[in-house]
């Protein structure tokens, strides 16, 4: 912020996070929660703390804290969601996996000396941790809101970052050098361009519910500055989740949407720089028949990788072994999610994680049809469309593993876990936000009574 605090954010930051550990454990678990909110995106921020003793492990511990608070007030750490069980079984299924891969690789096994392949699946798990102790957690409507407050300060922050980077570029010209992942480090400038469209169209999922004149307009200045973010990312995956996710909301809920996108496809070079044009047009050559290099090279990947597939098409190489064996060029990726599951666990592994997507979307979609709380609705829909937008992008790249890109809809998940039960059972809601009410001293009691 330009006020010569830059030296001391790092310790800021980390006795801040000594002060939530204890507020989360001894007072309230939510606390913990609101601190990991803004450092989810900012992965850049996240790295000032790993010279700082266990600041590498700042997201695990604040989880941690999350547990121990559940368990010293008594309340359950694995809440029953529409996902719990699915959960454990694929939590189980990529254990198992990731045992598997350490025999396929010649290694010891993750809990006898694997260690990094065991730390990437703890950093994956992370996300499905986060959907339960965020349901754990009991927030309240009042308590909700707030957290999807926090979402959008640290997405401002995210585009604020990026914006200042790229703000001074000339983008009259293509060039790769005008690229930046901003604050998503190592997911990339593509995760960036994932995340950007993602929370775009959540944020004009929130708009279409919104009653508070103030709070529509806000929600629309960011959802455009995350689009002009993603426009100058230069990510092309990127450019047709949003398109995807578009479509989607325009024919669900807002049909002017449909309107509008159809004057911008209309008419976007008009409105694009040259460098966006260049990077979209540059795709496929209609002269040659070809595709570009970055284009052709994620097709003979997938190729490749189906090769590998047709060795073990049941269960697959193991979880997280694609990274550790030599491909084409020496990529570390196949740069589609779906073809890297099939090849790492098969086509059970398959199944369950195209079944956890449905689940997602599908819980969110009935939560936006049958909800008689706005706000609970456009929870759900902002659900439904972070799923349609993830699930596009994911076919150019791994945009679902990297926390810094994907942990946000597992926030959503389980606040649209939380407004279930408000919908479904709405005396234990009116009780659970009165005794909210009690602790913060706000709002007038709501009635509790039987339907």
């Amino acid at each position: 912020m330009h006020l010569g605090l830059d030296p001391y954010v790092s310790f800021i930051l980390y006795f801040s996070g000594i002060l939530a550990v204890f507020l989360t454990v001894f007072w309230r678990p939510l606390v913990g929660i609101l601190f990991l909110l803004p450092l989810i995106p900012l992965q850049t921020l996240r790295y000032r703390l790993n010279d700082l003793p266990l600041g590498q492990s700042i997201v695990g511990i604040m989880l941690l804290a999350v547990v121990l608070g559940l368990l010293w007030r008594g309340q359950p750490v694995f809440p029953e969601t529409p996902w719990t069980k699915l959960l454990y079984i694929y939590i189980g299924l990529t254990f198992v996996s990731l045992c598997l891969g350490s025999i396929y690789l010649g290694r010891s096994l993750p809990f006898l000396g694997d260690t990094e392949r065991l730390g990437d699946w703890q950093g994956y798990m992370t996300m499905p941790a986060i959907l339960l102790l965020v349901a754990a957690v009991r927030p309240s409507r009042r308590e909700m809101k707030l957290m999807i407050l926090v979402m959008c300060v640290a997405t401002l922050a995210v585009d604020r970052d990026f914006w200042d980077i790229v703000s001074s570029r000339d983008f009259s010209t293509f060039s790769w050098d005008l690229r930046d992942e901003g604050a998503m480090g190592y997911a990339g400038v593509n995760g960036l361009g994932a995340f950007e469209a993602q929370i775009t169209i959540v944020l004009l999922a929130l708009v279409a519910f919104e009653r508070k004149r103030l709070l529509q307009l806000a929600y629309i200045a960011l959802a455009v500055f995350s689009a002009i973010c993603l426009m100058y990312s230069l990510s092309r995956g990127g450019y047709v989740a949003l398109l995807a996710g578009w479509l989607f909301l325009g024919l669900v809920k807002e049909r002017k949407l449909l309107l509008i996108l159809a004057l911008f496809v209309s008419m976007w070079t008009s409105v694009v720089p040259p460098a966006v044009q260049q990077r979209v047009m540059m795709t496929y050559d209609p002269t040659t028949g070809q595709l570009d290099h970055s284009a052709e090279t994620r097709v003979n990947l997938w190729e490749e990788a189906m090769q590998v597939f047709d060795s073990n098409p049941v269960i697959g190489l193991g979880f997280d072994t694609y990274a550790y064996t030599k491909h084409l060029n020496n990529y570390k990726d196949t740069h589609n999610i779906y073809v890297k599951v099939l090849v790492e666990t098969g086509v059970l592994g398959l199944v369950i994680f195209l079944w956890l997507l449905a689940k997602t979307f599908t819980t969110g979609f009935r939560l936006f049809r049958s909800a008689k709380d706005p706000f609970a609705a456009s929870l759900g829909l902002g659900l439904a469309c972070w799923v349609v937008c993830s699930f596009v992008a994911n076919c150019f790249g791994d945009r679902w593993t990297y926390l810094q890109v994907n942990g946000y809809m597992w926030v959503l998940a389980g606040l649209v876990s939380r407004a279930l039960i408000f919908e479904q059972n709405p005396v234990t809601g009116a009780i659970e936000q009165n005794l909210a009410n009690a602790r913060t001293g706000s709002e007038e009691p709501q009635p509790v009574g039987v339907i």
